[in-house]
């Protein structure tokens, strides 16, 4: 964003208490899903407004949003090509109109408490990010009561699954850096410099949203690899622009994670038997991957990381 657009959005008064900020690429079934539980939220709907920014799909994610009868402000910006979760951050934070501003992403089904209480967070601190409870299901129906998981911990000063910071702050830092093209590493690096204006990490573990991660299936694996392999780069460029110990303990690029990297390198025996694992003719394309194939997927998404860390490095 251009330094100088700040000060005149610095300028523009608040209109809700909140601005809901959502970026989508493709996802437009678990997107509506999204939208639709935000209709129901205990924060009245005059009060909040939410910012879509469709970034570049070609599934109908427009089309479908724009169809949707909700209680609540609904703004749908368009980009015709893909232009990566920075870019598209930025462009819903020209549009925000909230006093507070939430990130959640596009697969996160919004508890129906889930406004208000970042809402009351912000009105009883200033300079803090709150950070709310990320409940991994795998199914896209907001349970009744969540059930904690291991994937729920995370040590992320700001994780934009369900994130939130007044207006000001992040007009205040300039926004996301465009430089982050690809996947990965733009959220942390919009903590740093938040962080750097000193605003402190709360946890509200009221605010909760429901983040959709389904079992992932064979025929995901390239997909999952592309996009370890462009995290691998983002963290490069991470470290490039911040570093410093906390950044290189949160991307692994530290002397002890690197050797541990090496070593599965040495004859590339673990990379042979995670593929001669996962590709057996007896595992459909389907199939969902569980236990041991879900651990070699893993790992063949880590060596593809961390060999595209050194690349760009």
């Amino acid at each position: 964003m251009d330094p100088n657009e700040f000060a005149e959005l610095l300028q523009t008064p608040d209109q809700y208490e909140v601005s809901v900020q959502i970026c989508s690429h493709n996802r437009k079934d678990v997107l509506k899903k999204v939208l639709e539980s935000l209709k129901d939220q205990t924060l009245p709907a005059e009060r909040f407004e939410v910012v879509l920014v469709d970034d570049g799909s070609t599934d109908g994610t427009q089309a479908m949003a724009e169809s949707l009868e909700l209680p609540y402000h609904l703004t749908v910006l368009r980009h015709e090509k893909n232009a990566g979760l920075a870019t598209a951050r930025n462009t819903g934070l020209r549009a925000c109109r909230g006093h507070v501003i939430l990130i959640i992403d596009d697969d996160v089904i919004a508890h129906p408490d889930l406004l208000r209480q970042h809402v009351l967070t912000h009105a009883s601190y200033d300079k803090i990010v709150c950070n709310g409870w990320v409940n991994h299901v795998s199914t896209p129906k907001r349970p009744e009561v969540p059930k904690f998981t291991m994937a729920d911990i995370s040590m992320s000063f700001f994780w934009t699954s369900n994130v939130s910071v007044k207006r000001k702050h992040l007009l205040e830092i300039g926004g996301f850096d465009e430089d982050f093209k690809e996947y990965g590493w733009e959220d942390q690096e919009v903590g740093l410099r938040l962080m750097a204006l000193g605003l402190k990490a709360h946890n509200n573990y009221k605010a909760i949203g429901f983040h959709v991660k389904r079992t992932p299936q064979r025929r995901d694996i390239p997909r999952m690899l592309r996009q370890a392999e462009a995290k691998g780069r983002t963290a490069a460029l991470y470290i490039k622009k911040h570093n410093r110990p906390r950044t290189r303990l949160s991307t692994g690029i530290h002397p002890a994670r690197l050797a541990v990297y090496h070593f599965t390198r040495l004859g590339d025996w673990l990379q042979k038997f995670c593929l001669h694992r996962l590709n057996r003719p007896q595992l459909a394309d389907d199939a969902p991957l569980t236990g041991l194939d879900n651990w070699c997927a893993r790992q063949l998404s880590t060596i593809h990381y961390f060999d595209s860390v050194e690349d760009s490095l």
